[in-house]
């Protein structure tokens, strides 16, 4: 009996040794999880930090640039008509007309990238807007466009569709998305307008949909039509788009917390832009 009991303290003894060794390791297992932790949290603000002041550096530089290219186009905007109305050989003045319309493009493109700098830079300040009023009034004023282009518009906003933006934010969004419609339907079509309710982390957005019936995109299109300076035009010779209003697009949308996106069953199949927004009854209030 002795010798059983003996070793039966010595496999009890054995045992707490392992036992003892096991929670040994994963304390250290622990503490080298812990210290893993710390270095990865501390990565990531350090990462956070450079990577917000290159946009700052990003957005001073392209304001700065803007505003250097600006001084010498002013004059020319205002000089080509002047000289073309001087000129009476026609071939010289279809010359001078590609120079005006280059010229204007290089406007269009320094005002956009001002754009998106100021929208980089500026704070929203969210409030109770109609979207059914901004929807009309935006319509009012593109009605000569429509008709000039054989549009119709359906516009099945609610009348007591209420939202938190900052609206000339929005606007600036629904001039970019509207402009892009009408220069996809050339030979005419139809502009719809819908919007419904959705959830976003237990709050309401509004969720805004704006479809043609137009040119229609590919994949590889929709992939990128967000991307700065993306044009659907391949050979980029097409001057009425700068590649940078669906970009400002997306930054004001997400300053609102919300996301913005597109879909297209195809070529010649037309195009819907979607993007949410805070509702009325949402708490979500975003400045930075």
């Amino acid at each position: 009996m002795e010798v059983h009991n003996t070793f039966e303290r010595v496999d009890d003894k054995n045992g707490n040794d392992k036992i003892q060794d096991l929670q040994k390791k994963l304390e250290l297992a622990e503490s080298e999880i812990s210290e893993l932790k710390q270095n990865i949290e501390q990565k990531v603000i350090e990462r956070t930090v450079e990577i917000n002041k290159s946009l700052k550096d990003k957005a001073r530089f392209i304001d700065s640039l803007s505003h250097d290219l600006a001084t010498p186009i002013t004059p020319l905007i205002s000089l080509l008509p002047m000289i073309k109305d001087e000129l009476s050989d026609e071939k010289t003045k279809e010359l001078m007309d590609t120079c005006i319309r280059n010229v204007e493009y290089i406007k269009r493109v320094i005002n956009n990238a001002r754009e998106l700098s100021d929208v980089s830079q500026t704070d929203l300040v969210l409030k109770k807007e109609n979207l059914s009023d901004i929807i009309n009034k935006l319509i009012v004023r593109y009605d000569l466009v429509f008709n000039s282009y054989n549009i119709k518009i359906n516009n099945n906003i609610e009348k007591n569709t209420n939202i938190k933006t900052e609206k000339n934010r929005l606007i600036q969004v629904l001039d970019h998305v509207t402009s892009n419609a009408i220069n996809s339907m050339p030979e005419g079509g139809t502009l719809t307008f819908n919007s419904k309710i959705v959830k976003k982390e237990d709050q309401n957005f509004i969720q805004i949909s704006i479809t043609d019936t137009g040119k229609g995109l590919t994949r590889e299109q929709i992939d990128r039509l967000f991307d700065e300076f993306y044009k659907t035009d391949e050979s980029r010779h097409k001057l009425d788009s700068t590649g940078l209003g669906l970009a400002i697009c997306k930054k004001i949308i997400n300053k609102h917390g919300g996301k913005i996106w597109a879909d297209s069953h195809g070529i010649d199949k037309g195009t819907t832009i979607y993007f949410t927004i805070p509702s009325e009854e949402s708490i979500y209030t975003r400045s930075f």
